[in-house]
């Protein structure tokens, strides 16, 4: 889950950097689909851009919230006809609605429910597997109404996270 893209191939003159790491995943994948993007919303370019080019799989915002459940069927299906066996999972907390989320250094709006990131979370670990994880972009002012909420959001994705990598043993509820 991310708002953004990341697909740029420098950002300013920096090869490496927040703006472009998925560019070089994707790179390094091959382009050739293994690379999914959950709950875009915030792009100089449209889906159709993106997967035409780079050949990345983009699930934009607006469908995830629409058909939370065929989202998801969409994500796996996916996965599977490519044949992926496990997926590291990179959670960037701005993929999460700002009413949710707002202490991260990009809140957007009209994101990705919790409920939502937390089913993809468990799905993925039950009918793909996780191999690994991490969870970014988590800015917690000192003084912020929002920043206790995101915190406790952010453990909430951790401990999904963890359980699905080792097969529920951590599951709280």
């Amino acid at each position: 889950p991310d708002a953004h893209t990341d697909l740029l191939a420098e950002r300013l003159g920096i090869k490496y950097c927040f703006a472009t790491w998925s560019y070089h995943a994707n790179e390094l994948f091959g382009r050739d689909g293994r690379l999914v993007q959950v709950g875009i919303r915030a792009s100089r370019f449209d889906r159709a851009h993106w997967e035409s080019t780079l050949g990345v799989r983009q699930f934009w915002a607006r469908e995830c919230n629409s058909d939370p459940a065929g989202a998801i069927d969409a994500i796996v299906a996916h996965l599977r006809k490519l044949g992926v066996e496990s997926v590291y999972f990179s959670n960037d907390i701005d993929g999460t609605d700002a009413k949710y989320a707002d202490a991260t250094g990009t809140p957007e709006p009209d994101g990705l429910e919790p409920d939502f990131v937390v089913e993809l979370i468990r799905r993925l670990g039950r009918d793909i597997g996780l191999v690994g994880a991490d969870l970014v972009e988590v800015a917690p002012a000192l003084q912020s109404d929002g920043s206790r909420r995101t915190v406790d959001l952010a453990a909430r994705y951790v401990r999904e996270t963890l359980s699905a990598m080792v097969g529920g043993a951590l599951a709280t509820g």
